[in-house]
Order: structure tokens, then C-alpha cells, then sequence
């Protein structure tokens, strides 16, 4: 299959959204103007009642849907901070303490914050009981780094070639909103679909009857924008409706749609103190969900705290995409497995590592001085 040509998605990505907002306001003015008013207001009997509602209920389902989709388009789905540099070392090692050589982005449950959703990263006054910290990294267990956004990609980001660039918490590039879907404006998505699928799947239901009982029973003419308009309903309905409940599964289990449908282990790396060379890559099951916490969790971590803006398009979720609670069970897993695949390992194998360890650093920064240079 050829690679889809970058001047053939910008210019989807410019047609889609007019596409998008054509249909809703289309669909909105033939069901407000055209059946509505028209059926249920301009032909006896005068049902002012019935017509007021379906209008009211119509519209303010169409118009969280636009807002929705406008808050995703202008909504960057969120991109990690370029930095060159591997490790976070400690600014200052005053008395003798030994800096911190730690990946870019780690997890522990006793460094995190579960109101804010965000972690304390360790200082060097930090004792090892909050050891040890855990991450997603390669199979050498050196953090994932993207060579043409020079950064370290965080747990769950992903570079998109579309946009090429990488997004953090990256759900999946969507034409339909010119760009991609992922941590910043993952709630956004979300609800323009779930408010999308409701205003036509009540379009839908409404109309239908409406149009029925004009034709047999007022013998008014068919109107053949009835039957484009039902016919986009039905389609709205039906397909966007479903598409909204897959992705509010996917939030109950927080998980992305890249997550759900990926085929390869995921490589976790488990730092037993601060040096950056005491560690262990042991390698989990794609099938495991790594952040699948209680329902609950699940779902204030992209929707917010306030239920009073589970609904809103006005402040996305929880954190700062970069650093994700594990599961519990999970993570003592991680760890455990990690503790028995160490007594099994030879000590020369540590010796070898620290040597690796201490040569990657000028490699990699001489391979992007290299990218650099042709670019």
C-alpha cells in the first residue's frame, strides 16, 4: 500500500471540516424550517407544543455538537517538550548526595498526586523508599526518544505521521477534525460524537413519523429534502452513535484506540534507585492494561472532577498527558517480575550495562546532530 500523499491530507484536512459544519447546518434547517414549522405549525392541526419541543430539543443537541466540533479543531491534541537531553539530572548535588540520572518521565504511586492527576518528580534529598519508579521504555531499557521532534516521547505518545509530529496520549489521526485526536482534546472528540450520534438519531426518530403522517394524512408533497434528510440522520445516528459508545468504553477502561489495537509487548523499564543504571526492562503482555484503574478513575481522568462539566466542552481532563497512574495490581506485578528476573541474572550482565549506559549518551546526541545537520 503507498504512502498516502501529505498535499492529499492537507487538503482533506481543509475540505472535511466544511463538510462537517455543511451537514449539521443543512440537517438543522431542513428539519427546523422544512418539518417543524412547516408540518406542525403552517398545516392544521396547530401543535405549537409539540413543535416548540422537538425544535428546542434539536437545536440544543446541534448546537453542542458544533461547539463540540469546533473545540476540537482548535484544540492541539498536545505534544511533548522538545529536550535533548536524556536524563533529569539534579540541579545541585550539595553534600555529596548522588544526582539523579533517571528517565525523562517515570511513575511511582507514592510521587503522585491523585487529586491534580500529576507527578512529583524525585530530588536528590528523596530516601529510596519511594523507589522503586517505573516507565515505558525500548527493549535496552533507554527512554523512547523521536529523532524529528528531538524529544522523549512520554508513556502513550505516539509520533503521528500525518501530522508528523509527536502527540501525547495519542488516540488516532482523524481526518474529520484535520488533525489528531489525543490527550489535550481527547474529551472534546468525544463529546462532538456523542452529541452528534443524539441529534441525529433524534432528528431520525422525530422526523420519520412527521413526514409519514404529512404525506397520508395532510396530503402535503414530498419534499425530497424529507428524504435526504432522514436518510443523513439515520446515517448520523446509527454509525456515530455506535462510534460514541466505543470510545465511552474506551474511557471506562482508559485506553486509547492505538492501545486497543496494537499487537506488540510493551517494554517497561524499573529504576530500583536513582543512578539510572540499577534497573530492569521486563516486558508485559500487550493484552495487560497498564492504566486501567477503578470506573470512576477512569473516567475523571479524561472527563474532570466537576460532573457539572462531564458535558461541557470547556476544560478537558485531568494531568499533563506526560505521567499516567498504573494500575495497582500492575505495577506490584511490574515490580515483582522484575525483582525474580534480576536473581537470575548474572552480575557481569550490570557491568556490561553501566558500560552501555555510559556510551549511549555521546551516540545518541551524535546521531541528532546528524539528523540535524539534514534537515
Amino acid at each position: 500500500m503507498s504512502k498516502p500523499s501529505p498535499l492529499a491530507a492537507k487538503i482533506a484536512g481543509s475540505i472535511l471540516p466544511v463538510v462537517v459544519y455543511g451537514l449539521l447546518g443543512y440537517t438543522w434547517y431542513i428539519y427546523i424550517f422544512r418539518i417543524c414549522l412547516y408540518l406542525l405549525l403552517q398545516n392544521p392541526p396547530d401543535n405549537t407544543a409539540e413543535a416548540v419541543i422537538f425544535i428546542i430539543i434539536a437545536s440544543f443537541l446541534w448546537m453542542m455538537a458544533v461547539l463540540c466540533y469546533t473545540r476540537v479543531l482548535f484544540t492541539s491534541p498536545g505534544k511533548p517538550v522538545t529536550a535533548r537531553t536524556p536524563l533529569l539530572h539534579s540541579e545541585s548535588t550539595q553534600g555529596g548526595l548522588t544526582p539523579i540520572n533517571l528517565p525523562r518521565y517515570y511513575y511511582s504511586p507514592k510521587l503522585f498526586n491523585w487529586t491534580t492527576m500529576t507527578t512529583r518528580y524525585l530530588d536528590v534529598q528523596d530516601k529510596l523508599d519511594v523507589m522503586p519508579v517505573i516507565s515505558v521504555s525500548r527493549q535496552d531499557g533507554q527512554p523512547k526518544y523521536c529523532n524529528l521532534c528531538e524529544c522523549f516521547k512520554p508513556d502513550r505518545a505516539h509520533h503521528c505521521k500525518e501530522c508528523n509530529a509527536c502527540v501525547i496520549k495519542m488516540d488516532h489521526h482523524c481526518p474529520w477534525v484535520s488533525g489528531c485526536v489525543g490527550f489535550a482534546n481527547y474529551k472534546f472528540f468525544f463529546l462532538f460524537v456523542f452529541y452528534t450520534g443524539c441529534y441525529g438519531l433524534w432528528v431520525f426518530v422525530s422526523s420519520l413519523p412527521l413526514v409519514i403522517k404529512g404525506v397520508k394524512d395532510m396530503n402535503a408533497p414530498l419534499d425530497p429534502h424529507w428524504i435526504a434528510l432522514i436518510i443523513i440522520a439515520f446515517i448520523f445516528g446509527m454509525t456515530v452513535v455506535g462510534f460514541a459508545g466505543v470510545h465511552a468504553s474506551y474511557i471506562l477502561r482508559n485506553e486509547t484506540t492505538i492501545e486497543h489495537l496494537a499487537d506488540r509487548p510493551n517494554e517497561i523499564r524499573v529504576d530500583f534507585d536513582m543512578s539510572g543504571q540499577n534497573y530492569e526492562v521486563v516486558s508485559i503482555p500487550v493484552l495487560d492494561n497498564l492504566w486501567e484503574r477503578k470506573k470512576g478513575e477512569n473516567w475523571r481522568q479524561v472527563m474532570g472532577n466537576n460532573p457539572w462539566g462531564w458535558f461541557l466542552p470547556i476544560k478537558r481532563g485531568l494531568g499533563d498527558g506526560t505521567v499516567f497512574p498504573y494500575n495497582d495490581y500492575m505495577f506490584n506485578e511490574i515490580v515483582e517480575k522484575a525483582l525474580k528476573q534480576r536473581e537470575t541474572m548474572d552480575v557481569r550482565v550490570y557491568e556490561d550495562r553501566q558500560q552501555l549506559t555510559t556510551d549511549y549518551e555521546p551516540e545518541r546526541l551524535s546521531s541528532i546532530e546528524s539528523t540535524a545537520q539534514m534537515t
